[in-house]
């Protein structure tokens, strides 16, 4: 039987939409307490960099020393963000580029994939889980980072 495609719930895609836009408006300033507003308090999030998994209060403090490694806000273009919303879960998947200069003037312009859930609580959406990943070359075992998507 073929799939069904449902339309998402409606307000829904707006709302993570902005859910998302306030994340790129926080890491542009540096703001670590707009950019944790967007998480559950239990969230769960797979990283691209080690330590590679943190939970709840814990993706606060590795945020913030996300944000204290740079020198400058970090740029984070979305591109492609694809999401999928019902009246209370919803799950994206999109790309990423961070950038930014980090406090020791190394420049950082990176492509990350990313996927995350959300739940729609009574504050707004929130996201319960994220996973961030880099590609790799499987001939060398490298990263890829860069290029064209």
């Amino acid at each position: 039987m073929p799939a069904v495609h449902r339309p998402n719930e409606p307000n829904a895609e707006a709302e993570i939409r902005e859910l998302f836009e306030s994340r790129t408006r926080a890491l542009a300033s540096k703001d670590a307490a707009a950019l944790a507003a967007a998480n559950d308090a239990a969230v769960v999030v797979f990283d691209a960099v080690a330590p590679f998994v943190h939970h709840g209060a814990e993706t606060a403090a590795r945020k913030q020393e996300w944000l204290a490694a740079y020198r400058t806000g970090i740029g984070h273009e979305i591109r492609d963000l694809k999401i999928t919303a019902d009246a209370d879960l919803a799950f994206c998947h999109f790309l990423v580029r961070i950038s930014g200069t980090m406090l020791d003037d190394t420049e950082v312009s990176m492509w990350v994939r990313a996927t995350s859930c959300l739940r729609k609580r009574n504050d707004g959406w929130k996201i319960v889980h994220e996973h961030a990943s880099v590609p790799f070359d499987a001939k060398t075992g490298k990263a890829v980072v860069t290029g064209d998507l």
